[in-house]
């Protein structure tokens, strides 16, 4: 099993990292590219481990480290045995599908009914 806290460790450092590259603080001498290999060699447990996540903390500014937290600490319960993979794993999903998905699905119902009730009140 991958070491959450490890995980946790480089996610936050390599944040930082890329927030002083950004800023011109430090890494100076690098390029996008430059940096992105730069940090593969110093984070190499996340990018080995975890290269999507990499990928995304060395891309995406707004990456949502309350969520990466949240997925960690399941990490910790399964590796405590407080969970099992198996409800870590519906959680995670229960969650995560009733921020995205349910909203387009309410979306989705209520389009459908307007539609209805448009519908009706032609033929009335």
């Amino acid at each position: 099993m991958k070491d959450p806290d490890k995980i946790w460790d480089e996610a936050n450092k390599l944040k930082q990292d890329r927030y002083n590259w950004k800023m011109g603080k430090d890494f100076q001498d690098c390029n996008k590219e430059d940096f992105t290999k730069r940090m593969q060699t110093k984070y190499n447990y996340i990018f080995t481990s975890s290269s999507t996540m990499f990928k995304n903390l060395i891309e995406d500014d707004m990456f949502d480290m309350n969520k990466l937290e949240y997925m960690i600490n399941m990490m910790r319960s399964m590796k405590d045995k407080k969970k099992t993979f198996e409800s870590a794993s519906q959680e995670v999903g229960k969650r995560f599908a009733d921020e995205y998905i349910q909203p387009l699905v309410d979306n989705l119902d209520k389009q459908k009914t307007e539609k209805e009730e448009k519908k009706v009140e032609e033929l009335e």
